[in-house]
């Protein structure tokens, strides 16, 4: 399976963009917010789902962890395909939906193509209890600077979650300190709320 792809921008579309790897080019399809996040000729890393059926081989793409996390939450949910995982991607961004299932708001929820009533509650009832908390939404409004997204992912690549991670950098003195130092430093905060 593929995890990520790391290429060039090669083509936006209006739900993926093609993106260049080594003489091949990956159609991934993708949110609305990924899109707006990129531009051609731009050199990119791309969080990557394949999504195979007997009839179908897709590939979805997010730019950060909490959009893919979400969207294969998303797709657990009985009657949720990739599709309809995309276009809620697409409505709203992973915070605001994890804001409206956690407040158990269904007729907001219900506003996105392919997605009725019915439809909205079941999402809210299945994942209510595996998107986290509202303080945790709060904290995660921090943004992460450039700099500090190879620290970011180095952290995330040890199993915290993107959320954890932001509210951590978020609350500590970064200036003058490397990369490692900052990690380290991070690790040792996490470990502790842990």
């Amino acid at each position: 399976m593929l995890s990520y792809i790391k290429g060039e921008v090669v083509k936006k579309g209006i739900d993926y963009l093609v993106l260049e790897n080594n003489n091949i080019g990956y159609h991934v399809n993708t949110s609305f917010s990924t899109l707006e996040n990129v531009s051609e000729k731009e050199k990119i890393t791309i969080l990557t789902y394949m999504h195979i059926r007997e009839d179908i081989l897709a590939l979805y793409g997010f730019l950060t962890s909490d959009e893919i996390e979400l969207f294969k939450k998303l797709i657990t949910v009985n009657g949720i395909g990739p599709r309809v995982g995309l276009s809620v991607l697409s409505t709203y961004n992973a915070n605001t939906i994890k804001e409206i299932i956690l407040k158990e708001d269904a007729a907001r929820l219900s506003k996105v193509p392919g997605i009725g009533k019915k439809t909205a509650s079941k999402i809210i009832l299945e994942l209510k209890d595996k998107v986290g908390t509202v303080e945790e939404l709060k904290g995660s409004e921090i943004v992460i600077s450039n700099e500090m997204s190879d620290v970011a992912e180095a952290l995330t690549a040890l199993g915290f979650s993107y959320i954890e991670v932001k509210k951590t950098l978020g609350n500590m003195e970064l200036t003058g300190k490397s990369e490692n130092e900052i990690i380290k430093e991070a690790l040792k905060n996490m470990n502790r709320q842990g």
